[in-house]
């Protein structure tokens, strides 16, 4: 089916982190399975990297609409 993406800018202070809300990122796809949405990350962000919450300092490459939902999900600007 259709899947249509949502994206607003995510402004983080150099040293600080910004958590990817679903106002930030939202993906629909008209099935109400957001964790079956899964982002992958193919080209990671030049000054920073995304995170889970959970687990500082470790570089994720993918994750879900739900992880970003659940509001688990972080840029931190190095």
């Amino acid at each position: 089916g259709d899947i249509a993406v949502f994206i607003k800018p995510l402004r983080v202070p150099k040293g600080d982190q910004g958590y990817i809300t679903t106002n930030v990122l939202l993906a629909l796809d008209g099935t109400d399975k957001p964790e079956e949405l899964l982002y992958v990350i193919t080209s990671p962000p030049q000054y920073g990297q995304i995170e889970y919450v959970g687990y500082p300092g470790i570089p994720i490459t993918s994750f879900s609409q739900m992880d970003v939902a659940r509001q688990i999900v972080c840029y931190v600007h190095n």
